[in-house]
């Protein structure tokens, strides 16, 4: 296998969680059956549900993510054939939409750790050149990801910005020095003002 190659192996907290729902869904069934409590199996029903659920997940294929193509399991997608890469609101597990040529349909469920979801997601959307994200063109995704993602030129927050030269600040200083003593910087007098 080439060194170039970056695999995405499902996080192994979806089975721990599995194996808890599993143990919690059996102890609801064991308090049911010894107390006579009929409502002890609604949590115990919902347990084994979401233990299935996690042991599902924990068991989907390895992701692996090449320059030509990615494969799930033993399926494997040329970066040509992947025309949109929609997202859903899950995050984690990230499950996406990926649409591929000739009007075919393939969803990608991966169960990682956030920071592996992060690193998968820049992966396809580098490498998927033809596709759109979420309906942004390739081109148009990464220009306005490198505009938000580069600090504005200029100067850095914090720091004072100096927008008079020397001679001018002291010439501001030399008018408000001026304005503190007469109480305005007009050089007429008050003669005009007085007239009726």
């Amino acid at each position: 296998m080439p060194s170039n190659i970056e695999i995405y192996a499902p996080s192994r907290i979806y089975a721990r969680f599995a194996w808890a729902a599993l143990g919690c869904a059996a102890l609801a069934i064991l308090v049911g059956f010894v107390l006579g409590a009929v409502y002890a199996l609604i949590p115990a029903v919902l347990c084994a549900c979401a233990a299935v659920a996690l042991f599902w997940l924990a068991a989907r294929p390895n992701i692996a993510v090449g320059d030509t193509q990615f494969s799930i399991g033993d399926r494997s997608v040329s970066w040509r054939e992947v025309k949109e890469i929609n997202s859903t609101r899950f995050v984690s597990p990230l499950v996406l939409d990926v649409r591929l040529t000739n009007s075919r349909r393939k969803w990608l469920v991966y169960p990682g750790a956030p920071e592996r979801i992060a690193k998968l997601m820049y992966q396809l959307r580098r490498t998927s050149v033809q596709a759109t994200f979420d309906g942004v063109a390739y081109s148009d995704y990464w220009t306005w990801n490198s505009l938000g993602s580069t600090p504005a030129p200029g100067p850095v927050p914090g720091t004072p910005v100096r927008m008079l030269n020397p001679e001018d600040e002291d010439e501001v200083e030399r008018l408000y020095q001026r304005l503190k003593t007469v109480g305005h910087l007009d050089s007429r007098s008050d003669s005009k003002t007085d007239r009726p």
